[in-house]
């Protein structure tokens, strides 16, 4: 009788956590707007070039950080991908001790997309994967969807708080969301002082130079401040 009552509450668990989160999630750390988001497009707010650096704790490491544009966009959640576990932080790091940082500091990659790409009838032709935290895609041929690459975006993502993180933890693919946050460079400081990430400003934006195995011209990811996620009829921020 017992094990059959520790079988029942196994089950009962595993349920919960599958349909039981997200509204626990939106009760605890959202708000309710009664929004609901649609697919649009990418707004970016110029910041001076001469902004000054700034200083901040994130994931228990000091950085420091400079704000480049004010970005929002309403777009579809293709891929959600956590960094900052120890088995992720361990499986990325093959020696590189930077890796470390970068997992606590932008914990989570979150790749959108938007406009024509993302519409019903189109973005379901294209296959996502993500590895090595970047996004990759591909499609048959037959199916002849829209692709706009200007349109896929890999955020790597650095939380504001709490209520972010649980946004996130409750989004899945296929999700309309809107994310409003801040694209910034960021570095480490001390032993990590060498350590300098810079962030996509615009569409189209490439590395100019290779990092970690990496290939030239590979697109770059956006350094994402988020502090606001609307999904749901649920603001989180």
């Amino acid at each position: 009788m017992k094990k059959n009552w520790k079988i029942i509450l196994i089950i009962f668990c595993c349920l919960f956590c599958w349909f039981g989160k997200k509204p626990l999630y939106q009760f605890l750390w959202g708000e309710y707007t009664g929004r609901q988001i649609e697919i649009g497009e990418e707004k970016f707010e110029r910041f001076p070039e001469n902004q000054p650096w700034d200083k901040a704790q994130i994931g228990g490491y000091d950085i420091e950080y400079v704000l480049r544009r004010k970005y929002s966009v309403k777009g579809r959640v293709v891929f959600v991908d956590w960094n900052d576990g120890v088995i992720k932080t361990w499986y990325h790091s093959a020696g590189r001790k930077n890796v470390k940082l970068y997992n606590a500091v932008a914990s989570v990659d979150l790749s959108i997309i938007h406009g024509e790409t993302a519409q019903d009838n189109n973005w379901k032709k294209i296959k996502f994967d993500h590895e090595e935290r970047g996004l990759l895609w591909s499609y048959k041929y037959a199916d002849n969807p829209i692709v706009n690459n200007h349109e896929i975006n890999n955020n790597h993502v650095i939380p504001a708080n709490l209520a972010i993180k649980k946004a996130i933890a409750i989004l899945k693919v296929g999700d309309i969301v809107e994310i409003e946050g801040y694209l910034m460079d960021w570095k480490g400081t001390g032993k990590f002082s060498q350590f300098n990430i810079e962030t996509a400003k615009e569409p189209g934006d490439i590395h100019e130079k290779i990092l970690y195995g990496g290939r030239p011209g590979a697109g770059l990811c956006r350094q994402f401040y988020v502090t606001k996620i609307t999904f749901d009829g649920y603001t989180f921020e």
